[in-house]
């Protein structure tokens, strides 16, 4: 290899991980038939669990149950729901008929967003929570009065008890689904390479889009971080992104058989909820855990939760941007720290681990795991030397299949030579190690200038005063974009609103590009549905706010 071009590989004597969803739970479900497959907490701290055999009995049986209504072999199945067992019976149930499901969040309050979602995907079936009193149940209602979701059979719902309920469009009567009598129907076969799912992106790049996935691929990519997670069936893993999105797809307990903790995301994306993640991580001995960057800080910054990680070997991280600061983690809450780098359209790709703080440093996401190809290149698709900043471009068998009903998009996302384009730049250092500097659709502006934004950021997150930043470009007449520091100002420091032009402009020479011409302070950033800032709304606020729009 020429060690001269940013390209790396790794070599893999790994066997593929070749099988369906439906096979990887029958094979767990088989070895350790009474062991928790998944447990779930509820804001009040009450427990649930399934054990693997109740697992695979009750989604098979909401696979007979689904079938009999009419879900044939790849039909769109919508699911609007929190992270619950429910959730997962009838998520698997639909796989075992055929269907292919993707997760949708109402945001509005009357509920069109998911109507409109519905009826563009031709789902023919809506499962959903639906509670008196709350928006979804509002939702429910209009969708029972509704002309508009003609594509729709039927619609499943999990009500405040926890049932599922069965309403009937034709019929419009409702009744309790029994998952103990279901009469047996003959359910299609599946095979490894079928599109099992459908991942809906954040849509932080521009329109959300949905990205199919075979049985084969997203759990196929995670089976490679076996080794440096140091994971098996008797690990417990706790993680709360949802279900339904890639970043907490339930692909460590298909691979491994660990053991999923689950609770609601929008207690720790609303809420600083530590103390009571914690408390769970504590109760259920959790020996992996997932933390986003917002919850890595709110844990550093939390006090006496140290002894509740006891039980904690590895803290994973990934789906955004890796910052030093985050590794003062080690030692204080876990014995190793695993970034993983990858996204909804690659799986993962590469990662990095040490048990030392000193090896890390921003943006760092390691070398590629075994079978991937990772390399760099210009604007023109040639490969850029060693140590030069390019585009990112990432082949693998465990890519996505499709971008849905959008053929042109992932024509120019993968191209002729099966490379995945992925619209991050960075560079590889010295020891053969990626360093991710930011998306080609973050770049600022600045009269001609091209500016990353966490080239601002990591000057500014180093103050004391700061506790968090998120530096954007906002409109500017004459230079086309002007730099605003948008920062959540640390409550234990006296550095004021006003002052913060004058207490931060010494940290740059007069003349330096890339010195903020704004400062904006926020109470908290706003996040887009799966937990991560909300970058673009950011700007809209500081633009609005400082009259630029």
């Amino acid at each position: 290899m020429d060690n001269t071009l940013s390209y790396e590989n790794t070599p893999t004597s790994n066997e593929y991980k070749y099988k369906t969803y439906i096979q990887m739970i029958a094979h767990w479900a088989q070895l350790y038939p009474n062991k928790d497959a998944f447990v779930e907490y509820n804001a009040k701290a009450e427990r649930h669990s399934i054990t693997c055999q109740e697992l695979l009995e009750k989604s098979k049986s909401f696979g007979w149950f689904v079938a009999s209504i009419g879900i044939q072999k790849g039909d769109m199945v919508a699911f609007c729901m929190e992270n619950s067992l429910n959730m997962l019976v009838a998520m698997f149930g639909v796989q075992f008929a055929g269907g292919i499901p993707f997760s949708t969040l109402q945001s509005r309050a009357d509920g069109y967003d998911v109507v409109k979602t519905i009826r563009g995907q031709n789902s023919k079936l809506l499962i959903m929570d639906a509670k008196q009193g709350e928006h979804s149940w509002h939702l429910l209602e209009n969708i029972q009065s509704s002309q508009d979701v003609f594509c729709l059979l039927d619609v499943v719902y999990n009500n405040k008890s926890s049932e599922l309920i069965h309403f009937h469009f034709k019929e419009k009567d409702s009744h309790v689904i029994s998952l103990t009598n279901t009469p047996e129907v003959q359910l299609p076969d599946a095979y490894p390479e079928d599109l099992a799912m459908y991942f809906k992106t954040s849509g932080s790049t521009g329109e959300p889009k949905l990205v199919g996935h075979a049985h084969f691929g997203f759990p196929g990519s995670t089976y490679l971080l076996k080794d440096c997670l140091e994971i098996d069936s008797q690990s417990r893993y706790f993680c709360d992104r949802p279900l339904g999105w890639s970043g907490g797809a339930p692909s460590l307990f298909f691979n491994f058989g660990a053991t999923r903790v689950i609770l609601n995301s929008s207690l720790s994306i609303h809420t600083n909820n530590i103390d009571f993640l914690s408390d769970v991580i504590y109760q259920e001995k959790c020996t992996h855990v997932y933390l986003p960057g917002y919850l890595v800080s709110d844990l550093l910054r939390s006090r006496g939760n140290e002894p509740k990680f006891s039980s904690v070997k590895v803290i994973i991280f990934f789906s955004e941007r890796f910052s030093k600061h985050y590794s003062a983690i080690l030692d204080r809450f876990c014995k190793k720290l695993v970034i993983c780098y990858g996204s909804t359209e690659t799986g993962d790709v590469s990662n990095f681990s040490s048990y030392s703080s000193e090896e890390y440093e921003d943006g760092l996401i390691g070398k590629p795991l075994p079978g991937i190809e990772m390399k760099l290149v210009d604007r023109h698709g040639n490969i850029v030397p060693r140590g030069q900043e390019g585009e990112l471009l990432v082949r693998s068998v465990y890519r996505f299949l499709e971008y849905k009903d959008m053929q042109e998009k992932f024509l120019d996302t993968v191209d002729k030579r099966n490379w995945l384009h992925t619209g991050d730049v960075a560079h590889i250092r010295e020891d053969g190690n990626f360093i991710l500097h930011g998306r080609t659709s973050e770049l600022m502006s600045v009269g001609t200038v091209k500016i990353f934004p966490q080239e601002v950021e990591k000057i500014l997150i180093s103050c004391s005063e700061v506790e968090a930043v998120v530096v954007v470009p906002v409109p500017d007449e004459r230079l086309h974009h002007a730099i605003c520091a948008c920062i959540l100002l640390s409550k234990t420091k006296s550095v004021g609103v006003k002052d913060m032009h004058t207490h931060f402009d010494h940290l740059w020479t007069e003349a330096a590009y890339n010195k903020p011409k704004y400062y904006f302070a926020f109470e908290t950033f706003p996040k887009n549905s799966n937990g991560k800032i909300d970058r673009k709304r950011i700007a809209m606020i500081a633009s609005s706010q400082l009259n630029l729009c």
